[in-house]
């Protein structure tokens, strides 16, 4: 939010008239650009910093294009106000580069040194620079727009989440009390397999499995099954197979199962008293859960968004 007669960190107006102040050789036009390229470098520290990940995948929650773009105008309008005043140094150091080099203080009715360069010629040309640096109007309207929309649907992409949440917590507590799991943990292990519901494993002719936990039809399964193409690793390498999976009568009975193979393969996932998101996570997969290798960090990444959901 601005505050009082706060502007834009990248202000078009203001670019063009401190390109019409070095065009008349006002020496205060150098100091001006100077903040205004401290404020860009500042900003790309920023933009660097937001770029530095620890997960390759972002938050499933709070992810998105519109998201992203809210920050980057936040960096910018940080970096303006860090740049303020004395700012961090960069801008009265290349002033007093340029000013030991002759770049500044030449007035307009001063004649030309020869040997001396002309003030408004590189000034003018930075300040070309950096407003072409700034979209029109028309082009921010449109990213406004663009970044409207990508808002809206990341809002709806967290309204489709927060309802499966809703929804299978019911089920996901009753696995809980049946294996000492925390519901969250079993709701997170649920959209990871499923993509929040929106991947639910079907079959040829369109009907739910009601399987939101990727759990396969092996030998030993007796009951209903679909086959669907699968992403499996490997040796780390992944590949397209078509496998064989479970199917239930609804997802009470899904989560039941799920419950029945965590106590009878995957006792390392339901270890302790107090389970951590870690515990589970790294349970699972070295019980051989997936054949994915980061799958124990993606686990661990969607507990959290579960978490900060409040469910």
């Amino acid at each position: 939010m601005l505050v009082g007669n706060e502007r834009l960190a990248i202000d078009v107006a203001d670019a063009q008239a401190l390109k019409g102040r070095a065009a008349s050789g006002d020496p205060e036009a150098l100091r001006s650009a100077a903040r205004q390229f401290e404020s860009m470098l500042v900003a790309q520290m920023f933009k660097t910093m937001r770029e530095t990940r620890f997960n390759e995948e972002d938050d499933p929650m709070t992810g998105g294009e519109g998201v992203k773009l809210y920050r980057e105008m936040l960096d910018q309008q940080w970096a303006s106000r860090l740049s303020a005043g004395k700012g961090l140094g960069f801008a009265e150091m290349m002033v007093k580069a340029m000013e030991s080099r002759g770049m500044a203080g030449v007035p307009d009715a001063t004649p030309q040194v020869a040997g001396m360069p002309d003030i408004r010629q590189p000034v003018a040309a930075a300040l070309n620079s950096a407003q072409n640096a700034v979209p029109s109007p028309a082009v921010t309207a449109s990213a406004a727009s663009s970044a409207s929309n990508s808002i809206a649907g990341n809002l709806g992409s967290i309204s489709r989440k927060q309802d499966f949440l809703e929804t299978m917590k019911p089920h996901a507590e009753v696995a809980a009390a049946a294996t000492g799991v925390p519901a969250r943990f079993i709701l997170a292990h649920a959209a990871l397999e499923s993509g929040w519901g929106q991947r639910e494993i079907r079959g040829a002719n369109g009907d739910a499995s009601h399987n939101l936990f990727g759990i396969k039809a092996g030998a030993s399964w007796d009951g209903a099954s679909v086959q669907t193409l699968t992403t499996e690793y490997r040796q780390g390498v992944p590949m397209k197979l078509h496998q064989n999976f479970r199917a239930y009568d609804g997802y009470s009975a899904g989560f039941t199962d799920y419950a029945n193979l965590l106590k009878s393969r995957y006792g390392a996932a339901l270890a302790g008293d107090d389970l951590t998101a870690d515990v589970f996570a790294q349970g699972l997969a070295a019980g051989g859960y997936a054949t994915d290798p980061a799958y124990a960090g993606k686990l661990k990444s969607v507990i959290a968004s579960v978490a900060m959901a409040g469910v």
